[in-house]
């Protein structure tokens, strides 16, 4: 019989001689810097990660989905005499499935439901007057009819889940404003039987939906569709095996006609495995958040005589004016030769945009009284921006690895996820190779793949496959260095 106890278990550690090797360089996110979301949006922040187990990064993706959906409607930023935008934000979360997104989202868009549930009653009201209206004015002498009743427009609604590019198209004509909110983004991104032209139109439509448009198309099926100007926020979460055939199809078309520069991007690792039952505490930071949701969502879009909507322009002060223009440069210093972005161009080059959204998103929705972005609110909009370019650095770098390195780190954030699922048990770490084969990813099962991501991450000392005497069976050992790597 193997002894399998703590004290052997300590003993093979220490005969192993541990000294592992990098699998990749940055491989892990580093922890989101919370701290930088002010007020309220960091206390529902923290209240709402701790709850429900998920990922502190896509948690605040959907806080910041959800204030830029009600921001974007009657505000836009101003970041200098000449250059104006939108404050909506895109947001990208690259996780598996089963994260929690849709419970999260659920969390923070409460309120916005609720708003599109009276402006559905309301919708209800202003038509059954209208059919009174018009029956009376229908029934009428000629001679003695007025102006017909005006029949009323269509139910503002903002939220919208999985619509193809076309039903959000048609949406925006009726009312300018959306939150596209989806936890299975692939056909957002243009569905698999997409031709090449198709997935281009459809990714040129969302720069102009970043933008703040016009739209104006033309189809045959359709005729011509003219949109003045929309606001349109995104808050999506998609597999990683589908990002990368994302990034892979078309030959890269997604990056190269600037689709995945406009998103604010996060790639954080599963907490599945150790996200055991808690029960609903006190949440007082996201009453609160939805309290301000509540106010800001005060009427419909407003729009002027020719259709464009009507936002106030957030400007910076002289403080915070400075702040941006540093991180401006800033980042394009780093976007030359081998530095740090220069892998990632396309999206570090609309960071200070981006950065300036999220400066007038923070200020709207936290210091409603306060007329210019101040320096602190700026400091914080660029501290999250380089969190986010530093994310899009991590995750093209693992892009760019090979699909043996790939399989080992797969298998690595497998095993390390049934280490925390034992330890969180109170239980002994016993993994065999045969297990792994047989219960291991499931993309690695089969052929000779396991096997050859284990040599990989046996090759940098980062596990071993250790036989105790009278045992046929080979043990799985985690290096202590990689564990603390993940923790």
């Amino acid at each position: 019989m193997a002894d399998l106890s703590d004290a052997a278990h300590a003993e093979a550690m220490r005969d192993a001689g541990w000294d592992p090797k990098p699998l990749r360089e940055d491989s892990h996110s580093k922890d989101y810097p919370v701290d930088r979301l002010p007020g309220i949006i960091g206390e529902a922040v923290r209240e709402v990660a701790d709850y429900t187990q998920a990922p502190v990064a896509l948690v605040a993706a959907s806080a910041l989905s959800a204030v830029s959906a009600v921001v974007q409607t009657y505000f836009s930023v101003s970041r200098n005499s000449r250059l104006h935008g939108p404050a909506s934000l895109f947001l990208l979360t690259v996780a598996e499935s089963g994260e929690r997104k849709s419970s999260v989202d659920s969390l923070f868009m409460q309120p916005i439901r609720d708003w599109e549930a009276k402006q559905l009653q309301e919708k209800k009201r202003l038509d059954a007057e209208y059919q009174k209206e018009w029956e009376t004015w229908n029934s009428a002498k000629p001679e003695e009819r007025g102006d017909p009743p005006e029949k009323p427009g269509p139910t503002p609604r903002m939220v919208r889940e999985d619509d193809t590019s076309e039903a959000l198209l048609m949406h925006l004509s009726g009312y300018p404003i959306a939150a596209v909110i989806c936890s299975e983004a692939g056909i957002i991104f243009g569905g698999h039987a997409m031709k090449p032209e198709q997935v281009q139109r459809h990714m040129a439509q969302a720069n102009k939906l970043w933008d703040g448009g016009p739209i104006v198309e033309g189809r045959v099926s359709r005729g011509e569709t003219n949109i003045p100007s929309v606001r349109v926020t995104m808050g999506l979460m998609v597999q990683p095996h589908l990002m990368q055939k994302l990034l892979n199809q078309n030959d890269g078309m997604a990056r190269g006609i600037g689709f995945l520069a406009r998103f604010l991007f996060c790639h954080p690792e599963t907490t599945q495995g150790t996200r055991f039952y808690r029960e609903p505490p006190p949440m007082p930071g996201l009453d609160g958040f939805h309290q301000r949701v509540n106010l800001l969502l005060r009427s419909v879009a407003a729009k002027d005589g020719l259709g464009r909507l009507i936002t106030d322009h957030i400007r910076f002060d002289e403080n915070a004016q400075s702040v941006w223009i540093n991180f401006y440069n800033e980042v394009e210093e780093y976007l030359g030769g081998d530095s740090i972005y220069s892998g990632i161009r396309d999206v570090a080059s609309k960071a200070a945009e981006n950065a300036a959204r999220i400066a007038c998103c923070l200020h709207v929705f936290t210091l409603p009284n306060h007329k210019l972005i101040d320096r602190k609110t700026m400091a914080d909009a660029c501290a999250l921006m380089r969190w986010y370019l530093n994310e899009a650095v991590r995750f093209g770098r693992e892009a760019e690895a090979t699909e043996e390195l790939r399989n080992a780190a797969l298998l690595e954030e497998w095993l390390i996820k049934k280490f925390k699922e034992a330890t969180c048990a109170g239980q002994e770490f016993n993994m065999t190779v045969n297990m792994v084969r047989q219960k291991g990813p499931g993309s690695l099962r089969g052929g000779k793949r396991i096997d050859a991501a284990f040599e990989l991450l046996q090759d940098l000392g980062r596990v071993r496959l250790l036989q105790y005497p009278g045992s046929k069976k080979l043990y799985v050992f985690i290096a202590p260095q990689v564990i603390a790597e993940y923790t």
